[in-house]
């Protein structure tokens, strides 16, 4: 079987965002390559795709002109504005001022456009009209950040513009003002944070706030009339503030609250129909992320329209669309597979669903060509394909039962290749769906890449592996690539290293979506205790199969997963062999204070599982953070993290080195100057998965498997850990008098162990036996000390000279065995 090279890995590309012309004739999209994003177009009907920016630092946002014929982009921080004759495009600079713009935003009448630049929210006239602003002071316009997708979004009739800003308590708000640049309306202070959420029409909104650490959610109607109201009136409502001469009017139309598990909410939306007034909702209700209709002109209560124990979501970012028309709405699920998203089709008049794909992997983002032609385009991604747009053409009128679009079909097109063309589809590894028991009994779900021919013959080596843990924790593994770069970045690494040796469990621990509002509410109250439990029973699945050596499994992961691997090393000090963490959080109290500090109070989230501050809740942060445990971590941890990172403190770095140095632990930390959360250049990944490769090889390589005799018909008690300290401890020195001589082998320890009174050389072996084996007899020592305790015929040497473990450990050894060890067929280091 071929193998997969790391620069394949390194070479794959990345769809960002994308939007259809308004003309349906293209889609524009941005391509990730190296961690420089470019934009791109595809034309529909030849699906060629020509590249259209040549960025340096990368292409942040654009917006399409109404007419379908312009696209207003960032480049490099600069305006740009890239426009076709039909026959090719022409780029043309509009600023070059240093200053880094966001959030280019057409008019529907494409007569303005605004852009936010240094906390302002500027508006721009095709005409050259002056450049107005809007002015809100001691506040901060801002851009595309903390999920918001769209941060700027015109009314119908563009005479009036919403955005987000953050006060000087930088608490989220929603603001409005006028095509002229004047603040109309404006959410208050009585809650933790607003977000905006749609236009009805062209003087009434949707907007949401939320309120108890995000344990509330109100959905809030806002009507605008500029006349002389009541400003009192006005001004007592907790939801709103405006100028005096407005009379705006709120109406709470939906609250969500956390019933059932207590935990924040997480799941919610609304997507108003194209030129009508009714609205979807995705909500957790019945505790499954479902779709809702709101119809203002009914009774004012929330429809249910999908039902079951599944998730009508894909990920972030992933949005149901409604259909130009009205009527369809196509949107993404798990109810066929939890790993797995297929798209369906609801009919809301008729309130019935029809499955669209049936495609291994992950099927997400519809999008409705706006012309109204049934085209849709959707992103894909699956064991063999990376995400890519994918293409088809639906006529609702003649959809029957069952899947419309499955494998092998010629219904649809690709418009996007991201994978190199060398990696084929004969060098993937098929993950394997495993399921296992976690904490208080609660399945756990994930999938497992063994290396080519793994436990195909009885007689082969046991392999070393890995429980890659995701990150924040509300994410899910899938059953091949990952739409979100970070996590099909990391599935194609593990791809890699099943190539060379190593068996990967990517676990889908609670916290995560996919599984309901229980299971991702299940760390509430209980971060680092629960989760950690379903990480640690990862690592015992991948101990029970017949190919993985018990002795050789590590744990990483980056953000919530570098969390995990922490804890687990600290908590858990027995279970893992090495770690590895990406940007993981070592103390929450610190990074809950430096992410209040940064990005506002109510920002990070985590202070909700927590149950409030490090005040509040001492205990809850002590239990959840690694460093209360520091003085158990006995096994090699390898860090990584950027100095630009935004979601956690490179502090958390500084803190772990220092608790290490101080410990003796054995560390290793790599630091990259200027890099992101999850790192974006390729320069970057190049040298951390090399490095990583190197640390696994060092500590779960090196210890290489040696077998003498056959293997045993039942597999040994998991009492014998590879690591030295352990293995004295747990009992498993054994000395055979028949043997001539020995060398130990164990995780690349080079001093010798033990050594024979009756040999000049060192004469042990660590042997894995069965416990009947084991003898009784049982000597107290130190760990470096000169005890030399006597078994039988023979005296074991200077127990080890490493003495940061000085430790009270026990030693079990075997006294007068005179059998033959292949006769018990036992595994030999």
């Amino acid at each position: 079987m071929a193998k997969i090279s790391l620069s394949e890995v390194l070479d794959l590309k990345y769809l960002e965002e994308w939007k259809w012309s308004p003309n349906g004739r293209n889609i524009a999209y941005l391509l990730n390559d190296g961690g420089i994003t470019d934009l791109w177009c595809v034309n529909i009907n030849s699906g060629d795709s020509e590249q259209l920016s040549q960025a340096h630092q990368g292409v942040s946002g654009f917006s399409w002109h109404p007419s379908g014929d312009e696209i207003l982009y960032v480049q490099d921080g600069n305006l740009h504005l890239v426009y076709t004759d039909g026959e090719g495009f022409t780029d043309r600079q509009i600023t070059d001022c240093g200053k880094n713009m966001q959030a280019p935003t057409f008019s529907p009448d494409g007569d303005e456009y605004t852009f936010i630049c240094e906390g302002q929210l500027w508006i721009c006239s095709r005409a050259g009209d002056p450049i107005r602003t809007v002015s809100i002071p001691d506040s901060q316009v801002i851009g595309p950040a903390f999920g918001l997708t769209d941060p700027v979004r015109w009314s119908p009739d563009g005479e009036k513009i919403m955005f987000h800003f953050r006060d000087g308590d930088k608490v989220l708000h929603v603001g409005v003002a006028s095509r002229e640049g004047r603040l109309l309306w404006r959410t208050g202070s009585m809650h933790d944070m607003s977000s905006a959420v749609c236009w009805l029409d062209d003087d009434t909104w949707l907007f949401a706030v939320n309120q108890q650490r995000s344990m509330v959610r109100s959905f809030c109607s806002a009507a605008l009339r500029e006349d002389a109201a009541a400003a009192a009136e006005v001004a007592a409502n907790d939801h709103t503030t405006a100028p005096p001469t407005l009379d705006v009017t709120i109406q709470e139309i939906y609250r969500q609250e956390a019933r059932g598990t207590p935990g924040p909410l997480r799941v919610s939306g609304a997507w108003p129909e194209p030129n009508g007034s009714r609205v979807i909702f995705l909500t957790e209700d019945d505790g499954w992320a479902h779709l809702y209709l709101y119809d203002p002109n009914g009774d004012g209560s929330l429809q249910q329209l999908t039902f079951g124990e599944c998730e009508d979501f894909g990920h972030m970012g992933d949005e149901p669309a409604w259909a130009p028309g009205g009527r369809w709405v196509c949107y993404a699920s798990n109810r066929t597979d939890a790993g797995q998203r297929q798209l369906w089709l609801l009919d809301v008049e008729q309130r019935r669903n029809y499955q669209l794909t049936d495609l291994p992997g992950t099927s997400v983002q519809p999008a409705w060509s706006p012309d109204g032609s049934g085209q849709l385009a959707f992103v894909h991604c699956d064991a063999h394909r990376s995400a890519n747009l994918w293409l088809v053409e639906l006529d609702p009128a003649e959809l029957t039962d069952g899947p419309q679009l499955t494998e092998g079909s010629d219904r649809y097109s690709t418009l996007t290749q991201t994978k190199p063309d060398s990696w084929t589809a004969d060098k993937d590894i098929q993950p394997q769906e495993v399921w296992f028991e976690g904490a208080g009994g609660w399945p756990i779900h994930g999938y497992l890449l063994s290396p080519p021919g793994a436990g195909e013959d009885s007689s082969d080596s046991e392999y070393p592996a890995l429980v890659y843990v995701h990150g924040g924790p509300i994410r899910q593994m899938r059953e091949g690539f990952h739409p979100s770069r970070p996590y099909a970045l990391f599935y194609a690494y593990s791809q890699y290293l099943a190539h060379r040796g190593y068996a990967t469990l990517l676990v889908n621990f609670r916290g995560g979506i996919g599984y309901g509002r229980e299971f991702r509410n299940g760390i509430y109250g209980k971060m680092g205790v629960d989760d950690i439990k379903d990480v640690v029973a990862a690592g015992n699945y991948l101990k029970d199969l017949p190919y993985v050596d018990e002795s050789r499994v590590g744990v990483w992961g980056l953000s919530y997963g570098g969390y995990m691997t922490l804890t687990a090393l600290t908590k858990y000090p027995e279970e893992f062999r090495m770690g590895i963490n990406l940007a993981g959080i070592w103390d929450f109290a610190q990074w809950i204070q430096w992410i209040h500090k940064r990005h506002g109070r109510h920002m990070g989230g985590f202070d909700v599982f927590f149950r409030g501050t490090p005040e509040q809740n001492p205990e809850l942060y002590r239990v959840g953070s690694p460093c209360t445990y520091r003085e158990n971590l006995k096994r090699p941890l390898i860090n990584f993290h950027g100095t630009a990172d935004a979601n956690v403190d490179f502090a958390q770095m500084d803190r772990i080195v220092k608790d290490c140095l101080a410990l003796g632990a054995q560390y290793e930390a790599y630091y990259y100057p200027d890099e992101a959360h999850s790192f974006e250049h390729r320069s970057t990944w190049a040298d951390a998965f090399c490095k990583i490769e190197r640390e696994l090889d060092k500590h779960l390589k090196q210890c290489r498997i040696r077998r003498w005799g056959r293997r045993p018909t039942c597999r040994p008690h998991r009492y014998c850990p590879s690591d030295l300290k352990e293995m004295i401890g747990c009992g498993a020195v054994v000395m055979p008098s028949y043997l001539p001589f020995g060398q130990w082998i164990a995780d690349g320890y080079a001093d010798p162990v033990m050594s024979a009174h009756a040999f000049s050389y060192p004469l042990a072996y660590y042997v894995r036996l069965p416990l009947l084996f084991l003898s009784h007899v049982v000597t107290q020592c130190h760990i470096g000390s000169n005890t030399y305790p006597r078994c039988g015929s023979k005296y074991f040497g200077n127990l080890s000279t490493d003495l940061r473990w000085g430790r009270k450990i026990t030693v079990m050894p075997i006294a007068h065995i005179q059998v033959t060890l292949s006769e018990y067929g036992a595994d030999i280091f």
